[in-house]
C-alpha cells in the first residue's frame, strides 16, 4: 500500500519532469516554455484527466507571491545598470503612466462590450491585467534565440519588474470601491500609492546595501551558507517592506539591482544557484495556477476572454505605450515592439485571486477570464516576439547562439586534483599582493584570473585585487589551505 506522501511525491515529480522534457518541443517551435506548465497544470486538475483536486486560492496566491519575489530579485541581479540608467525615465513612464492608462482604457472597452459587468468590475478586470509580468518577460528573454538591442531589453525588463506596485494599487482601489469601503477615500488612495512606491524604493535600496555589506564582511564557516543567506534575504526584504506598508515586489527588484551591480563573494555560483532555484519556483507556480482552472468553464468565457485579450494586445497596450512615451526620442518601431512585448503571466493570475479571497460575487468569473487572457497573451504575443522584432527590423536572429557561454563552466575534478573557483574578498589579506608574494603550496597552480570583463593569464608579478575570480588547480589535500589563504581577512 503506497502512503499518501509517496503517492503525492510521485505524481508531482512526474508532472514536473514530464513538463520539463516536453518544453523542449515548445522551445523548438518558439512557444513560451511557461505556457506548457500552465497547460499541464490544467490537464492534471480536477477538471482534467489527472483528477487532482486543488481549489485553495489562498495557498496558490502564497505560492505565486513567493515565486514572484525570487523572479524579480533575480531579474534585478541580472540587469545591467549601465545600460539601464540612461533610459530609467522611460521605464518609469511605462511602469506608472502606461500601466494606469492600460487599466483605464481596457476597463472602458470591457464595460462597453460587456455591460453586464458594472463600471467598477470592468475597471477591476482592466487593473488586474494592466501590469506586464516579470516571470514571462524574463523567461522569454532568457530562452529566446534572438538578440535585442540592450537598451530596449532593459527598458522592457525594468517596466515588468517595477509595475507590479501600480497593478496592486489599482486592483486594491477598485476592490475597495466595489465593496463600498467608505474609509478608503481619495486621500487614502494617494497615501497608499506614495507609501507603496516610496517605502518600497527606500527599503529595497537600503536592504540591498546591507546585504552587500554582510556578504563581503561576514566570514561564514561554509561556502554553502552564502547561498542560504542570499536565498533567505529575498523573502525577508519582501516581508519587512510589506510590514512598513511598502511594495515588497518593488523592494526586492531594486535590492536585486543594487546587489547585482556590485561585486560580492561567490557571485557567479550564487547566480547559477538562483537561476536553477527560480526555474523550480516558476514551474511549481504555473503548474499550481493551472490546477486552479476548470477547463470546462472556458467554454462559457472563451469569447469574452479572447476579445479582451485581443483588445489588450492590439489597442489598450499600444495606445497606453505611445501616450506615456510622448516626446521620448525612441524610434516608432521600438515603441511598437515595446507595445507588443506587454506579456501577461503570473502577476495578473496572482492579482485575480484577490477578488476571490475577498468573496466578491464576480470573483470566480474574473479569475477564469484573466487566466484565458494570460493564455492568449503567452500564445500570441510570446510566440511571435522574434517574428515581430524581425518584421520591425530591430534584431537579427542567431539560431546558433548558445544559452551558456564558455566562461560559465562548473568546477571540474581530476583524479587527486580539483579545479576550484575562488572569489577574493575585498578585505582579504592577499589583496594588492603579487602572486609570488602569496605563499601557496607547491602542488597548486593559478590558471586564470577574471577581473570584471577581463581575463588575465597570471604570472608571478600579477597582483591580486578584491573581487577577482581566481581559478586554482591543486591537489585535494592542499585546496583547504589555499582557500584559507585567499579568504583570510586583512
Amino acid at each position: 500500500m503506497i502512503d499518501s506522501f509517496t503517492l503525492q511525491a510521485l505524481v508531482i515529480s512526474t508532472l514536473i519532469l514530464f513538463s520539463i522534457l516536453s518544453s523542449k518541443l515548445f522551445f523548438r517551435f518558439g512557444f513560451p516554455i511557461l505556457l506548457i506548465f500552465l497547460t499541464f497544470g490544467m490537464l492534471a486538475g480536477s477538471d482534467g484527466p489527472g483528477q487532482i483536486d486543488f481549489s485553495d486560492y489562498g495557498l496558490a496566491q502564497s505560492i505565486g507571491i513567493f515565486a514572484l519575489i525570487y523572479i524579480l530579485f533575480l531579474g534585478g541581479l541580472e540587469s545591467e545598470w549601465d545600460s539601464l540608467k540612461n533610459f530609467l525615465s522611460v521605464g518609469i513612464r511605462l511602469s506608472i503612466v502606461g500601466t494606469i492608462l492600460t487599466a483605464l482604457i481596457l476597463g472602458v472597452l470591457i464595460h462597453f462590450l460587456f455591460p453586464v459587468l458594472g463600471f467598477m468590475e470592468s475597471f477591476l478586470l482592466g487593473s488586474i491585467v494592466s501590469a506586464t509580468d516579470a516571470a514571462s518577460v524574463f523567461n522569454i528573454f532568457k530562452t529566446g534565440s534572438s538578440d535585442l538591442p540592450i537598451h530596449l531589453k532593459k527598458i522592457i525588463e525594468f517596466e515588468s519588474g517595477s509595475n507590479d506596485a501600480v497593478g496592486v494599487l489599482l486592483t486594491t482601489i477598485f476592490m475597495n470601491l466595489i465593496t463600498a469601503d467608505a474609509s478608503f477615500n481619495g486621500f487614502q488612495f494617494f497615501r497608499f500609492f506614495v507609501m507603496q512606491v516610496l517605502v518600497g524604493s527606500m527599503m529595497g535600496y537600503s536592504l540591498g546595501i546591507l546585504i552587500l555589506y554582510l556578504m563581503n564582511s561576514v566570514k561564514l564557516g561554509y561556502d554553502g551558507l552564502y547561498l542560504v543567506f542570499i536565498t533567505a534575504s529575498v523573502p525577508f526584504i519582501y516581508a519587512v517592506t510589506t510590514v512598513f506598508q511598502g511594495n515588497g515586489f518593488l523592494a526586492v527588484y531594486i535590492a536585486g539591482i543594487i546587489v547585482g551591480r556590485n561585486k560580492f563573494i561567490h557571485k557567479k555560483s550564487i547566480f547559477r544557484f538562483l537561476n536553477g532555484y527560480v526555474w523550480i519556483l516558476q514551474i511549481g507556480m504555473f503548474l499550481c495556477f493551472g490546477l486552479l482552472v476548470f477547463p470546462s468553464r472556458m467554454a462559457n468565457i472563451w469569447v469574452p476572454g479572447l476579445l479582451i485579450g485581443v483588445l489588450l494586445i492590439l489597442f489598450a497596450r499600444p495606445v497606453a505605450v505611445f501616450i506615456s512615451l510622448l516626446r521620448v526620442k525612441l524610434p516608432v518601431k521600438e515603441k511598437l515592439f515595446i507595445s507588443w512585448v506587454g506579456l501577461r503571466g503570473a502577476s495578473p493570475i496572482i492579482l485575480a485571486t484577490f477578488p476571490i479571497a475577498q468573496g466578491l460575487v464576480w470573483g470566480d468569473l474574473l479569475f477564469h477570464i484573466v487566466f484565458f487572457v494570460v493564455l492568449v497573451s503567452l500564445l500570441i504575443q510570446g510566440s511571435l516576439i522574434p517574428k515581430v522584432a524581425q518584421w520591425l527590423g530591430i534584431l537579427k536572429v542567431n539560431p546558433d547562439r548558445k544559452i551558456y557561454h564558455p566562461t560559465d563552466f562548473d568546477n571540474i575534478e581530476f583524479p587527486g586534483m580539483t579545479l576550484q573557483e575562488l572569489i577574493v574578498p575585498y578585505n582579504s589579506s592577499v589583496v594588492d599582493k603579487a602572486l609570488f608574494e602569496i605563499k601557496l603550496p607547491e602542488q597548486s597552480h593559478i590558471l586564470l584570473i577574471a577581473r570584471g570583463e577581463q581575463f588575465l593569464i597570471p604570472s608571478g608579478n600579477t597582483q591580486v585585487k578584491g573581487g577577482d575570480v581566481v581559478w586554482v588547480l591543486a591537489k585535494d589535500d592542499v585546496m583547504p589551505t589555499i582557500g584559507k589563504t585567499f579568504m583570510a581577512i586583512s
